[in-house]
């Protein structure tokens, strides 16, 4: 067994790189981090695509973001990781999505991660996310481009027309709803994929989600238990891997999806229905180890900014033997600063105010805008 958990864990890119369609939740992450503020292209699915594209896919993520200084940064960064960005739409008519995120510590030291949608200054809302339109999809319904994978994060029409298309051409859906929203267009999206991967604290309250789920795969993330799957209406537990070192959870359900997607293909069967357990099994477990790994560091995509796939492996071999050893930061790449940075609302200098909103929380009196 432990041979085979050594060769499973071990980030290697694909003989040809696959191709990854993503669209949902693409926004500009504020993280007020121990030491600095900085910005990270964020959201579940601008995180998925960015990971895809570090694991050398041709990840395509397609959003619509606005003409502004947020936009900007998120087009900076994926370029800087080589994704494709043909189809993040630039529309002057909505402002890019922003999302705050922010720590608290127990008095034990324990750290939690929490996200805000208001400005730290003015307490009002930042943009949020807008889908693109059936109109702005049409090129990619007509296009050539037969992705490996698809992945949606929230259901529109057009999210829904592009996952109909890509299940079509063959491509392994992924659905990994925040919310279940509209009941109609949910169940929709729950025939549409082959996955259906969602958070305990975010739809595990509801009861009979199980009972009625046409998902080939269903994966239920548990936090710091791990996780459970139902395949082929038989449930299985996964606990968490363990590490030394923690800074932060944000993004690990992230990595997760993005590992389990990267090793399913590499496993060269497209067919669901023809894939055995010890397949998915592997799968799940590489995206469990690489989302331990992240939490190591600040910010959704830490491995990214720190770490290159050598170092990434050498820490995925000591988790295997249970004993994580992280090797120091390389810096391989930096996420942006905010300097300059305001808010779209008020005009604030948010570099500003969210250093004196972290001052305030660390001191225990945090500030609610």
């Amino acid at each position: 067994m432990g041979k085979i958990m050594r060769t499973d864990l071990e980030v290697r890119k694909h003989g040809e790189p696959s191709i990854a369609m993503g669209a949902g939740f693409i926004a500009l992450d504020i993280v007020q981090g121990r030491t600095s503020t900085f910005t990270c292209t964020g959201g579940s699915c601008g995180n998925v695509m960015a990971i895809l594209a570090w694991l050398g896919w041709n990840a395509v993520p397609i959003g619509r973001i606005g003409e502004d200084e947020a936009g900007d940064r998120i087009l900076v960064e994926y370029q800087k990781l080589h994704v494709d960005t043909r189809y993040i739409i630039r529309d002057k008519l909505v402002a890019t999505p922003i999302v705050v995120q922010r720590f608290t510590e127990s008095a034990d030291g324990e750290r939690s991660h929490h996200f805000s949608l208001s400005c730290p200054t003015c307490g009002t809302w930042l943009p949020r996310f807008r889908p693109v339109t059936i109109g702005q999809a049409t090129s990619i319904l007509e296009s050539n481009q037969t992705p490996n994978v698809f992945y949606f994060d929230r259901v529109a029409p057009s999210s829904l027309r592009l996952a109909k298309w890509a299940k079509e051409q063959g491509a392994i859906v992924l659905f990994e709803p925040s919310s279940r929203g509209d009941e109609e267009e949910f169940l929709q999206a729950v025939n549409l994929c082959h996955v259906l991967k969602y958070s305990d604290d975010r739809l595990g309250h509801i009861g009979s989600i199980n009972d009625l789920l046409s998902a080939h795969l269903i994966i239920e993330t548990l936090g710091e238990k791990g996780l459970r799957m139902r395949w082929r209406n038989r449930w299985s537990t996964f606990p968490s891997f363990r590490t030394r070192a923690f800074e932060d959870a944000s993004g690990s359900g992230d990595w997760c999806s993005a590992g389990f997607l990267h090793h399913i293909v590499a496993s060269g069967t497209r067919n669901f229905n023809l894939m055995e357990k010890a397949d998915i099994d592997r799968a799940i477990k590489f995206g469990q180890a690489l989302a331990s790994v992240n939490c190591r560091f600040e910010g959704a995509r830490g491995i990214i900014y720190n770490m290159n796939h050598q170092s990434v492996n050498r820490v995925l071999s000591s988790i295997v033997k249970k004993d994580p050893i992280f090797p120091e930061s390389i810096n391989v790449r930096g996420a942006l600063d905010l300097s300059n940075f305001r808010c779209p609302v008020c005009d604030s200098s948010l570099s500003k105010s969210c250093k004196n909103f972290r001052t305030a929380k660390f001191n225990g009196s945090p500030k609610t805008p």
